[in-house]
């Protein structure tokens, strides 16, 4: 619009100079509430002809002068001196130098905001629609009514956006202008990158809280943002990071994550109202994670050492991934015995071929429903599947199937969530006493065997007979008596070699060789007859006899052929000399005839057993037990026996330690690797319990001369039990790998923990309340002890009730 007076005609505003009115940038359009008290109203002019520019006539409405401290836009006339008021300005009094200092002042005061009242001409002249054209006269006009309605009911330009929901009505919220936008975008583009350790804070899961009163050693209190909380499971291991003193300390959740409110405490009435009426009312409080986190150690150099410090406060926490996780836990190897608990892939694994590990003994231990069995059916497997040959002494007949793919539907449910199969072991062997049934007795492997009572300590016999002090002592005297017997009938030794073998027989852990129970029990029968009357007659006989050859020894005072015929019954070979026999019983005489009875009933039970070197019944053959990748299983589920069981488990035990042994010498005199050997004994308890222990010291000796002995040799022992209560402490102390499932007595729980170490609190805290099928697993390769979800069993097992 020109500034003729012709385009001026009509207006409601007296003619003016024109000068361009834009805002300055950065300056606030003027607030008409603090503008100075209206001039007397101007005539009604008429309203002009529409421009033909498209502006409208609101362009034309005069805006208030800007305040004394801003720059005058208006123009300035040619040879204008500064000190001289411009042209038609009226001269500047108190009152109006006043009013221009509380408009400065109220534009300082709200200069981001538009005004009140000028919401849509603000509006209008950022968009660069309109723009009013000032007057000579510096105060303000009073805007007519009429005035204010044309410019309300002048339509948009159609440059001008259509107002939006939510700026209709509305003329506080505007869109942005595009060189505000741009503006913008230049500004994003200049701002610097994060610096890495800003980038690294953006990982961070949690936070360490402030030490109190009640803090532990070793333990942290971690504070978590409620989006990060399902970060934090049980049993994750995390990275803190103090920043103060640099340094890094690794640790494990294990406790937590907590839920608490942000507002109130958890056990306000308000928090506990709120979370009571949870179906009439969807608002809760905002919450943030709490966790407590042991430190495994200070990360020093790339190695993990017991830490000296604790983490500062508000140091940033980071979760390990499961790669680093695995790394640090040491849960890597061949042998997978299941999923850890917190991780969704991590698979707890040993290494079969360690020494370390399976050669250290296990303890699997649980009460019943806990899922021991399955336990033992995957250890099974898994080792089978890594060449080592695996003994199972099966007191149920559990194991007697696993060669089969297991049927059972649960099994085949978790198998298929595992992503695994249905299998059974490929090498099985089932071995049972001879004259006793096995719960498979279809299998084409299926071997019966007797005991050689040669391979069994004296000493051991006496413990698990049960013999009094009396009895234990006549027993040695006839075992004594039948080793020379042996001899003078040429059955052992007979040669130079077996003399000297003869020499190196250690009877605290074996029997004589080629000794027969029989044998034994001849010579006993002799003792009873020589304390009969009848023998006290022949007594008397051969006494006279020997007084007439004062010098001759017993034996040659009366020559065996000389005896009469009658004496003790005899069945093995000394039947064809009694009267050798009897002299050998008579060099060492013995009295108390009720104490000889008393062991003669022992000893003919035992052999009524008909396990003993039983006609053309093999014994066991080691040797063959040991071939690589072969499952042997001891089946003692019908000899009903705890006795009995104890004699096979201990005899076998003693021929796998002597097999072993003379194999891992061989491989290592050709610089070669030996078979591991892996040792189940089902319900050791009824083994090795306190109770027999102290009444059968040598018997323990035997087993703790295997497991010691056993560890350099690749020969591992494996103890299941579902009462470690009554396992004594000295068998406790020879397991270094424990597998714990469910305990439900809080005392065995205790004495567990007082038994076995590096096990934290916290998780003996869960043992009670472990699912079946989960367990508190600790093997020395791993760096602390896990909770696993332990694998289903693909093989098939006898659910025995």
């Amino acid at each position: 619009m020109g500034n003729d007076p012709a385009s001026l005609a009509g207006s409601r505003f007296p003619p003016g100079p024109r000068q361009d009115s834009r805002p300055l940038p950065g300056v606030p359009r003027p607030n008409e509430a603090l503008q100075r008290p209206p001039s007397p109203p101007i005539p009604r002019q008429e309203a002009l002809p529409p421009p033909a520019n498209g502006r409208t006539h609101d362009s034309l409405r005069r805006e208030p002068p800007p305040p004394s401290n801003l720059q005058n836009t208006r123009p300035v006339p040619p040879g204008h001196r500064s000190n001289e008021a411009l042209p038609g300005t009226p001269p500047q009094d108190a009152r109006s130098r006043s009013l221009q200092a509380r408009y400065a002042e109220a534009l300082q005061r709200d200069s981001s905001a538009p005004l009140p009242g000028h919401g849509r001409a603000n509006e209008v002249q950022q968009r660069g629609q309109y723009a009013p054209a000032p007057v000579q006269d510096s105060r303000p006009p009073a805007v007519s009514a009429r005035a204010n309605e044309v410019s309300r009911q002048t339509p948009p330009s159609a440059e001008e956006p259509a107002p939006t929901a939510d700026t209709r009505g509305n003329s506080i919220l505007r869109p942005t202008p595009p060189d505000a936008l741009e503006e913008l975008e230049s500004l994003q583009l200049s701002v610097k990158p994060s610096t890495p350790e800003e980038e690294e804070l953006k990982k961070a899961v949690a936070f360490t809280h402030f030490d109190t009163s009640s803090s532990e050693d070793n333990l942290i209190t971690l504070l978590i943002t409620r989006e990060d909380l399902h970060q934090l499971a049980s049993q994750t291991l995390v990275r803190i990071k103090s920043r103060e003193d640099q340094r890094s300390y690794l640790g494990v959740v294990v406790k937590g994550p907590f839920a608490e409110p942000n507002a109130v405490p958890a056990g306000s009435t308000m928090a506990i109202g709120v979370v009571t009426q949870g179906k009439k009312v969807t608002y809760t409080f905002d919450y943030h994670g709490r966790a407590e986190v042991e430190l495994l150690g200070e990360e020093t150099g790339g190695v993990l050492e017991p830490p000296r410090f604790r983490p500062r406060p508000q140091s940033p926490v980071f979760r390990l991934d499961e790669e680093e996780s695995a790394r640090v836990l040491g849960v890597g190897g061949d042998l997978c015995m299941g999923v850890v608990v917190g991780y969704d892939k991590m698979e707890a694994r040993i290494h079969p071929r360690d020494k370390a590990v399976l050669p250290r003994h296990t303890g699997i231990i649980g009460t019943t429903g806990g899922g021991k069995s399955t336990t033992v059916a995957t250890l099974i497997h898994r080792a089978q599947s890594q060449g080592i040959a695996t003994i199972i002494f099966d007191v149920e007949g559990e194991y007697t199937h696993v060669d089969r793919p297991t049927d059972h539907p649960a099994m085949l449910e978790a198998l298929r969530r595992r992503g695994q199969q249905a299998e059974g072991v490929k090498d099985l062997h089932i071995h049972h006493l001879t004259g006793r049934a096995s719960l498979n007795p279809r299998h084409r492997n299926l071997r019966s065997f007797s005991l050689a009572f040669s391979s069994l300590s004296p000493y051991a016999i006496a413990e698990i007979l049960d013999m009094s002090d009396a009895q234990h002592e006549r027993f040695l005297k006839a075992y004594d008596v039948t080793k020379l017997l042996l001899e003078d009938f040429g059955i052992f030794p007979t040669s130079p070699d077996e003399h000297r073998a003869a020499l190196d027989v250690d009877e605290l852990s074996t029997g004589y060789p080629r000794m027969t129970i029989q044998h034994v029990l001849d010579v006993v029968s002799a003792y009873l007859y020589s304390l009969s009357d009848e023998g006290r007659a022949e007594t008397k006989s051969r006494s006279r006899g020997g007084a007439s050859r004062r010098d001759a020894s017993a034996e040659d005072a009366l020559p065996s052929e000389e005896l009469p015929h009658r004496g003790p019954s005899l069945f093995s070979e000394f039947r064809n000399n009694p009267g050798r026999v009897m002299a050998r019983v008579m060099a060492q005489s013995s009295k108390n005839e009720i104490s000889w009875k008393a062991l003669a009933s022992k000893l003919h039970r035992l052999r009524r057993l008909n396990i003993f070197d039983v006609g053309n019944v093999p014994k066991v053959d080691h040797e063959a037990m040991l071939t690589p990748g072969r499952v042997s299983v001891i089946d003692l589920s019908d000899t009903d026996s705890p006795q009995l069981n104890n004699l096979v488990i201990a005899d076998i035990l003693r021929g796998i330690q002597e097999t072993q042994e003379a194999r891992y010498s061989r491989a290592n005199a050709r610089g070669q690797d030996v078979t591991p050997v892996l040792i189940v004994i089902e319900e050791a308890h009824e083994f090795l319990s306190a109770s027999r222990i102290s009444q059968m010291p040598v018997l323990f000796e035997q087993v703790a001369r295997i497991a010691k002995r056993g560890r350099k040799r690749w020969l591992g022992l494996v103890f299941v039990t579902q009462l470690p209560q009554h396992l004594p402490q000295e068998v406790l102390g020879l397991l270094n790998n424990f597998i714990v499932h469910k305990i439900t007595d809080s005392s065995v729980i205790a004495r567990m923990q007082r038994a076995v170490g590096g096990i934290d609190e916290s998780l003996w805290n869960r043992v009670s309340r472990l699912a079946p099928g989960q367990a508190l697993v600790s093997f020395t390769q791993f760096s602390r002890p896990l909770m696993v979800a332990v694998d289903p069993a693909p093989v098939k097992r006898m659910l025995v009730e």
